[in-house]
């Protein structure tokens, strides 16, 4: 009877653990439970918008799931390493590093399981090293995302946000003297730049023209800002003083 009465007891406290983490973390989280060095598919929705093919020869099998050997590929689809972070609706810090990717944010717990991070739940994580990634609702050419942006500048009325952008570049057959394969790799791509306004607007630009088609009443004093401050359109910082800038306008 007492070994019936403590293990109802220890099963109690289970059911009561479990409960408290969803309440923390969220029915939806999800447990990073496949191999270790292994991701699952599908890529995030802007490889889809960009149309990019995929070949399996660069996939291995995991029963009936497809998914990318993390051993044999070079690079990492990481921006950041682990390091703790707030997120806006949790009261702890918790061990975090972003996922470029796969668009996520991944959480080690206090046991070192990983954890993947509600995105329809929270709206803000700030990492030790002074990220702010944020989610937003955008569009790229017509697809609809839920995801996170990097701030780069807020001001009073205009923010500045960046997408990261990992890509997945498949092995390469070469026959230079000899025939052999240069690895699968992950490779940091061009930052993909958005404007947000406080009235819940934002829209994506990637060049001088495409700026300044969105603010026809100030193109001109932004041209002359642009051009007397050497402005860079790849770059953070310039890019922060320009967006400065047109805060300061509004």
């Amino acid at each position: 009877m007492k070994k019936l009465l403590l293990l109802f007891f220890l099963g109690a406290l289970c059911l009561n653990a479990q409960s408290q983490a969803r309440s923390i973390l969220g029915d939806t989280y999800t447990i990073n439970n496949v191999s270790p060095g292994f991701i699952k598919l599908p890529f995030p929705e802007y490889r889809e918008a960009n149309k990019l093919s995929i070949d399996f020869r660069d996939f291995e099998s995991n029963n009936t799931t497809k998914v990318i050997n993390d051993a044999i590929t070079d690079g990492s689809r990481f921006t950041t390493d682990f390091q703790f972070g707030k997120v806006d609706k949790f009261k702890k810090d918790y061990r975090m590093r972003y996922d470029a990717f796969n668009d996520q944010m991944e959480i080690k717990m206090d046991d070192d399981k990983v954890v993947l991070l509600n995105k329809e739940t929270i709206n803000e994580v700030r990492l030790k090293d002074g990220s702010n990634y944020s989610i937003y609702n955008y569009q790229i050419g017509n697809q609809d995302i839920t995801g996170y942006l990097k701030v780069v500048f807020s001001g009073s009325t205009t923010t500045l946000l960046k997408k990261e952008v990992i890509k997945y570049v498949f092995r390469k057959r070469i026959e230079s003297g000899y025939v052999g394969e240069v690895p699968p790799t992950y490779q940091r791509a061009s930052d993909l730049y958005f404007i947000a306004h406080h009235n819940g607007a934002i829209h994506s630009f990637s060049t001088k023209k495409e700026f300044l088609n969105l603010f026809s009443t100030k193109k001109k004093a932004l041209a002359n800002f642009i051009k007397s401050n050497h402005i860079k359109f790849s770059k953070d910082d310039s890019l922060s003083k320009l967006v400065k800038y047109l805060d300061s306008m509004n």
